[in-house]
Parts: structure tokens; sequence; C-alpha cells
């Protein structure tokens, strides 16, 4: 080669360096910048009501775009104890079950529970067999719509919600492809009470056994009150809930059930919830049956200690989901719907 070739060689070789280089940043910034807005950009979908009784129930319903013969995951749970919908529900739905499942061709509905939002009813007064009469009555819309594949529509429960998904897995085990449980005690209401209180206890700075002791005296004093004196819409519930054990129900289901934990949520204790587990079923955990406990997360899997406290009523805050969960999750929903 020429010592002139060889010069207009190394020149354009600094143009295209010089190009790439401004160019470069341009494109990430297009690439990345729109993947960012993608993300928050509401997914579309339908408002739809259907009945459960007198009662209205008023949610939402996301399909993919080629929605023939579409399995359908229903999604409950995300509420304060005293019932209002948690600021976390909304951004928890959007990243892990809209974002997910509507792309890979799986439809999603979730609902306002009974007596909450725009759906009709008194939440406070229901018990957890009426809910689990919404949760049918979401399975009976679907299987009316032309879309739905009715015989892949799975439930998800997060909290006391998975106990409404298990009264319907074990009830009506032939409408129902799968149930997972979220955060969800495998104990009765007073143990998970005493869950709850003994966390508060240890995060104020009581020892183990002081923290127990306090736990148990002042579930067994609140739930007496609440059988007394159900005042509030949070003390009825309590007190509907009280006598509640999940124990014969999950005994019944014969469907793939999920349960997940998370190691730091001081609603429900990993530690205790697989204890239960393992004394439910002495000799071996039924095989259509998976429990995991998701390192570091808290009850909505957010990756946090357990004493972390979110913000106010109204205010939702960005946190991230654990990876360990989010793959766990869908690559099971994937499997079994």
């Amino acid at each position: 080669m020429s010592i002139h070739n060889s010069n207009a060689f190394h020149q354009l070789r600094l143009i295209i360096k010089s190009k790439v280089f401004w160019i470069l940043p341009f494109l990430m910034v297009l690439l990345f910048g729109n993947i960012s807005v993608a993300q928050e950009e509401p997914v579309s979908g339908e408002e739809v009501v259907f009945k459960s009784g007198d009662v209205v129930i008023n949610g939402r319903l996301v399909l993919p775009d080629s929605a023939e013969n579409v399995p359908v995951v229903i999604f409950m749970g995300g509420l304060y104890e005293w019932g209002d919908l948690h600021p976390q529900r909304e951004s928890f739905i959007r990243e892990n079950l809209e974002a997910v499942f509507p792309p890979a061709g799986i439809g999603v509905l979730y609902y306002d529970p009974r007596g909450i939002g725009e759906s009709t009813g008194r939440w406070g007064r229901a018990t957890t067999t009426d809910f689990a009469k919404d949760a049918r009555a979401a399975i009976q819309y679907l299987s009316q719509r032309r879309e739905v594949d009715t015989q892949r529509i799975g439930l998800v429960g997060m909290g006391e919600d998975g106990w409404v998904a298990q009264i319907v897995a074990s009830d009506y085990p032939d409408e129902v492809k799968f149930v997972a449980s979220l955060g969800t005690a495998p104990f009765n209401a007073y143990r998970q009470l005493v869950n709850e209180y003994h966390s508060d206890y240890i995060c104020s700075g009581e020892t183990e056994e002081v923290a127990l002791q306090k736990a148990e005296q002042k579930a067994l004093s609140h739930q007496n009150w609440v059988s007394w004196l159900p005042l509030t819409k949070s003390w009825r519930h309590m007190n509907n809930k009280r006598d509640f054990d999940p124990a014969p129900y999950i005994k019944k289901i014969e469907i793939p059930a999920l349960f997940l934990f998370g190691e730091n949520d001081g609603h429900v204790y990993s530690e205790w919830a697989l204890q239960e587990f393992s004394e439910m079923y002495p000799d071996s955990i039924p095989s259509n049956f998976t429990l995991k406990t998701i390192t570091g997360a808290n009850r909505f899997f957010h990756v946090v200690d357990m004493c972390y406290e979110y913000p106010g009523e109204d205010e939702p805050v960005r946190l991230n989901f654990s990876f360990r969960f989010r793959e766990l999750f869908q690559n099971w929903i994937f499997k079994n719907i």
C-alpha cells in the first residue's frame, strides 16, 4: 500500500471513530430512553364489571394483542389491614403482571374487593368465604368471554387474599389451573396476628422472648375486643376472620400450588410458615406444591430489611423487586398455565 493511500486510510478511520464517538451516546440515550418510557406507559386494558350475588365487582382485564384462547391470571391482594388499597399494589401489578404476561400471550385480571374502590358491598362485614365467592365470580365472568381459554385460568393471592385463592382452588379444582400464594400465612388468623405483633416488638428493640410474650397477649386481647365490640371496619374484619384456619383448604389442594415467602416479611415469617408445612405434612411435602423463601424480600417482595416501613398511605415509593422473586414467580406461572 502506498504512503498516500495509507494516510488516506488512517484519516478515514479517524473520521469514522469521531462519528461513532458522537453518535453512540445519542443512540444509547434514544434506545434506553425509549425503554424507560415504555416501562412507565400504562398497558392498554379494559374496565370490566361482574356480579357476585348482589355485589357489583369492578376490575381491569388486560389481554394480549392476539386475543384467542387466552389463558388468564387473576390477581387478588395488595391491601392494608383495614381494607384500603396499598400504594405498592399498583406498581406490583404493573411490573410483575401487566409488563410480563400479556406480551407473552397471557391475560391478567385484577379487581377491587367488595366495598373497596368502585366495587359495591361492605368490606368490613365480609367473611373469607364471601371473598372466595367474589373470586369464583371472576372465574365465571372470564368463562363467558370468547377470548379466554376457560381451562387455563390461574389464581394469584397476596397476603390474606392467598387464603381466598386457596379456598377456591380446594373447592373448585376443575375451574382453576393453578394457585399461587404470595406471603400468605399457612397458619390460623390468631397465629398470623401474633406474627405481625411479634415483628413490631422486635423492631422496637424487644428481645425474642419478651416480644413473643407481648405479641401473644396483644393478639388474644385484640381478638377478644373485636368479638365484643366490632366497632370499626378493620375490627369487624378481624372478627370475621379470627376463627379462620387455612390448613383444611391447603390439604385439599390437588392442582399445582406455589407458596412464596419473603425472608424479611414481618407479617408472615418464612421460618414459621415452613415449620407449619412441616407439621402439616410430616412425611413429605406434596409433589404439586412448590415452597420457596425469597432472600432479602419483604411482603411485597421488595429488597429491604424486615423493619423497613413504607411512607404514608398515599405515597408510592420506587423500590427494587427481588430479581429471584420475579424469575421464580414468572417461570412457575409460564410452566403451569
